[in-house]
C-alpha cells in the first residue's frame, strides 16, 4: 500500500478552494484527509444552505457531485505537488455505475475514498465509496472524468 503523502489533513476552506476548480455555492468537499498517487480520502460536512438539498437531506445529485469533486480535489492536490498554481477544469464524462443507499442529512460528516482505476491521456476512470460518520457505506460509484487542459 502506498504511503499517505499528506503530513496532516487539509481542512482550510481557502486551501480546498485553491485546489479545485469549483467555487461557492457549488463546493461539495471540505477536507483532504489522505493522498497517494492513486488514492485519496476526502471529507464533506453537509451544510445547511447547500444548493442540492431536498428538505434537510443531500440529494442523490449532491452525492454524485461530492464523489466527482473528491476526484477533483485529489487531482488538484496532485497538481499542486507538481507546482501548478491553478487547478485544471474537468467534468464527469460517463457514470458507469452509481448506487445510493441513503441520503445524508444536514450536519452529517461524509468520508469518501477515491481510487484511480485507469488513466489514458485526459480521461480517468475512478471508483468512489462514500461513508457516513458511523462508517456505513451510503454511496458507491465508478465514473470517468475528463480533464480539460
Amino acid at each position: 500500500m502506498a504511503e499517505n503523502l499528506l503530513h496532516h489533513p487539509i481542512t482550510s476552506h481557502e486551501e480546498i478552494i485553491n485546489l479545485i476548480p469549483q467555487k461557492e455555492p457549488f463546493v461539495f468537499v471540505d477536507t483532504l484527509y489522505e493522498y497517494t498517487a492513486l488514492t485519496g480520502v476526502t471529507g464533506f460536512t453537509v451544510p445547511e444552505k447547500n444548493v442540492l438539498l431536498d428538505g434537510n437531506k443531500l440529494t442523490e445529485s449532491g452525492l454524485i457531485e461530492h464523489m466527482a469533486q473528491s476526484m477533483s480535489l485529489h487531482r488538484g492536490y496532485q497538481g499542486s505537488l507538481s507546482g501548478n498554481t491553478k487547478p485544471k477544469t474537468g467534468f464527469i464524462g460517463v457514470i458507469k455505475t452509481v448506487e445510493i443507499f441513503s441520503q445524508p442529512e444536514v450536519g452529517e460528516v461524509l468520508k469518501t475514498y477515491v481510487e484511480i482505476l485507469h488513466e489514458i491521456m485526459n480521461v480517468t476512470s475512478v471508483s468512489a465509496r462514500t461513508e457516513n460518520e458511523k462508517g456505513v457505506v451510503i454511496a458507491t460509484s465508478e465514473m470517468k472524468t475528463v480533464t480539460v487542459e
